[in-house]
């Protein structure tokens, strides 16, 4: 995810933009594929092993390339957005589809993240470790400053980050081996290694735009190669021991680097702004288009190896999309429902309508 940064939509990255568009494309593909019971050993495991891990390493890499936590007063606000912008979403779509018993649901989506839309309770908790982690290594710096020299003040302030940030992922991984299920700790920890690289990869950005641009080609080429190979040997999916759930992982980071750099040396075109635009709208798609991924189908099965089923996915995925645009289109047009739905707030939006 390194390279030149293009001017686009302000400070904003067409590339990054582009790299969250073409998850949000591959999450749509494969609940087409999953919803319509199609998902096969080969494309589904490919599109599996990518969609959200790319998704939360871009997340990681934008919080690493952005401000960091200098003291508990903006630890806090920092924080406070976060929550709004994930959480409001994230509760309020479970009272939305179960109105009847709201309280009920919302514990039991609690307990079992994967009954809601646990990407952003996962997200957030991702988020929230490293802001603390980051809140006592500003802690560490402001108080060694007083004491020593700018160097060993700094290495203080990088060991308390490490201390805090490790010591949290080690409590969610006893989370997981005591069988805990609030807020489902096995989530946080499969997804907790992409976002770490990805937030290191924001911080070391400038280290990793240096690299040969030869290099960077190669690791492109090698790490898609390998994912393909990988998902025409093994079953992807199978991760019933901690081996196998290490070559998933693997598969992963394979995926993530490969799509990454292959979007960034994608030119800049009508296909990468297209991808770029629906960046701009990953989380609105993201709560949507599920919902009408099998508007076609009725009950009958799908084999995706015949042109029969190759025609009813594209169909049902060009259908789901059209929907989802239209949604999006409509409520976008209401600050509340922007809000409610998909975390949108635009600042003035209370004042301008106390205004009215």
């Amino acid at each position: 995810m390194s390279g030149k940064t293009e001017a686009y939509k302000g400070t904003r990255s067409q590339t990054i933009d582009a790299i969250k568009g073409a998850a949000i494309l591959l999450v749509m593909a494969g609940h087409v594929l999953v919803w319509n019971h199609m998902e096969d050993g080969y494309v589904y495991d490919v599109i599996k092993v990518i969609q959200m891990p790319l998704f939360i390493m871009v997340s990681g890499y934008l919080c690493g390339i952005g401000r960091t936590v200098q003291g508990l007063s903006d630890y806090g606000r920092i924080l406070g957005k976060r929550a709004l912008a994930y959480l409001t979403p994230f509760f309020f779509w479970i009272i939305l589809l179960h109105p009847r018993h709201p309280f009920s649901s919302v514990i039991q989506v609690l307990f079992d993240l994967d009954e809601g839309l646990w990407f952003l309770m996962t997200l957030f908790l991702l988020t929230a470790m490293i802001y603390t982690a980051q809140l006592a290594e500003s802690g560490a710096r402001k108080w060694r400053s007083k004491k020593a020299d700018a160097d060993t003040s700094e290495g203080y302030a990088k060991a308390a980050f490490w201390l805090v940030y490790l010591a949290l992922a080690a409590f969610v991984v006893l989370e997981t081996l005591l069988g805990w299920e609030f807020l489902s700790p096995g989530l946080t920890r499969l997804y907790l290694p992409f976002y770490l690289i990805g937030y290191l990869a924001g911080k070391r950005k400038e280290w990793l735009r240096e690299l040969p641009e030869t290099v960077k080609r190669l690791a492109c080429a090698a790490s898609l190669l390998g994912l393909i190979l990988m998902a025409a040997v093994w079953d992807l999916q199978d991760v019933s021991t901690l081996f196998l759930l290490g070559r998933q992982l693997f598969a992963s980071l394979l995926g993530c680097l490969g799509v990454s750099l292959l979007l960034k040396y994608l030119k800049d075109g009508r296909l990468k702004r297209f991808l770029a635009f629906l960046g701009g709208y990953t989380l609105e798609i993201y709560v949507l288009h599920f919902h009408f991924a099998t508007v076609l189908n009725q009950g009958k099965a799908y084999s995706l190896y015949t042109w029969e089923g190759l025609c009813f996915a594209a169909a049902s995925f060009v259908v789901m999309s059209v929907i989802t645009a239209v949604i999006i289109i409509v409520t976008k047009k209401f600050w509340l429902l922007d809000f409610l739905l998909y975390g949108k707030w635009k600042k003035g939006a209370l004042k301008k309508r106390a205004d009215r």
